[in-house]
Formats: C-alpha cells, sequence, structure tokens
C-alpha cells in the first residue's frame, strides 16, 4: 500500500534531481521487481519557475488548453519522460507495467500534464498509470467530458493553501482528479504569514498527511 507520506517526503526531500531545460527537475526511480516506475516532479526552487507559475494565459495541449507556464516546462522534460516510459527490456517487452507520477508546488502542476501524456501514449497499462499531486495550482482547462483522463489522480490539499486556488477558476482552469484534504498544523512554520500561505509548505504538509494516515 502506498503511503501517501512517503511519497511527499520522497518528493520534497528525498530523491535527487536532475535538471533539464530552463530549471525543469525532475527524478526516475525503478522497482524493476515489479516493473515499477516512479517519475518525480520537484516544486519550484529557481526565479524561472516562479515566473512561469505567473503565466496564467493559456496554450493548446491536444484537445485542451494548457496554463502557459507549466506546459513550457512540462515540453522540456517531454522527450526524457516519453522515452523513460517507452523503454523496454532485451526481450523487446515494455519494462514499465505500472507508473507512478508524484509532483509537489509546481511539480505536481506537471504531474497533471505527464499523467495524461502518458496515460495517452501507454494505453496498454492506462488503468496502472497513477499521479499524486500534492498542493497543486490548477494547469488545464478541460471539458467534462474528458476530466476521466485523470482519474487516477490524487490531488492532495494542506487546509486553504493558497496555491492550490491558483489560478482562478473565474479564468476556466479546472480542477481534476480526486481530492485528498488534509489539515496540517501551521504553527510549525514559524514566520510571520497568512494560515494560507504557512499550508503550503512541506514540514506543515508533511505533518498533515502523517496526521490523516493515523485517522
Amino acid at each position: 500500500m502506498i503511503k501517501l507520506s512517503d511519497l511527499f517526503e520522497n518528493v520534497a526531500y528525498k530523491v535527487d534531481y536532475k535538471q533539464v531545460g530552463d530549471s525543469v527537475n525532475y527524478a526516475f526511480v525503478e522497482n524493476k521487481k515489479e516493473h515499477l516506475l516512479y517519475i518525480y516532479f520537484q516544486g519550484s526552487n529557481s526565479i524561472t519557475d516562479w515566473v512561469r507559475n505567473f503565466l496564467f494565459t493559456s496554450d493548446c495541449y491536444g484537445l485542451f488548453k494548457a496554463h502557459k507556464g507549466f506546459l513550457t516546462a512540462y515540453k522540456e522534460a517531454r522527450n526524457i519522460v516519453l522515452d523513460k516510459v517507452y523503454e523496454k527490456d532485451e526481450n523487446g517487452d515494455y519494462k514499465w507495467l505500472k507508473i507512478i507520477i508524484v509532483g509537489y508546488s509546481h511539480g505536481s502542476a506537471l504531474t497533471q500534464l505527464a499523467l495524461q501524456d502518458i496515460w495517452y501514449h501507454r494505453q496498454d497499462i492506462k488503468d496502472c498509470i497513477l499521479g499524486y499531486a500534492f498542493e497543486s495550482p490548477r494547469a488545464l482547462k478541460v471539458k467534462k467530458k474528458y476530466r476521466f483522463m485523470w482519474d487516477n489522480m490524487f490531488v492532495i490539499r494542506n487546509n486553504q493553501d493558497l496555491v492550490a486556488h491558483c489560478p482562478p477558476k473565474l479564468f476556466g482552469y479546472t480542477d481534476l482528479g480526486k481530492l485528498i484534504q488534509i489539515h496540517g498544523d501551521t504553527s510549525l512554520v514559524k514566520n510571520k504569514m497568512p494560515k494560507c500561505i504557512k499550508s503550503h509548505y512541506p514540514q506543515c504538509v508533511l505533518q498533515g498527511l502523517r496526521k490523516y494516515e493515523k485517522s
């Protein structure tokens, strides 16, 4: 059984990321015994990331429209991600029969884009492609009839995290996936700032996840 707190510790603290393009950080973790591939996308860690976070205008992305900043970032990593997803063994069989995509903050917006992309390209395992988006901003504009493509994505939101409510719905952006609401203790963040901002901090998220798992 997947523990959300373990996934979050990995994406926020533990995995070793590689960089591609203009500050897009990703990591692959392989479980060859179970033919399982983890794909991680790091949260905002550069000025470029923060600039892209606020590019609220949208560009076409297949049948959908996507947040311009997040789409630009994902495209920089896309070929690397799909090449990994398509990897085959010495017998010509696909290496990965289950894929779990995990992102935090900026990285969870990339998770939304990657999930649909991989789902489309690996229809043979579409029910075994899962996404976990921690404190995710909205990244896509999707009509109701297409939202089933994100049925295997779980969006984890701490309290009323401001980031998770951006861009505003009035811009046409869609909440996708299944929401898991947690309640971390914002007093863990000592800085003087509103609770809606403190809720985004990793120590507060991790504490909320552990409390959720114990309940």
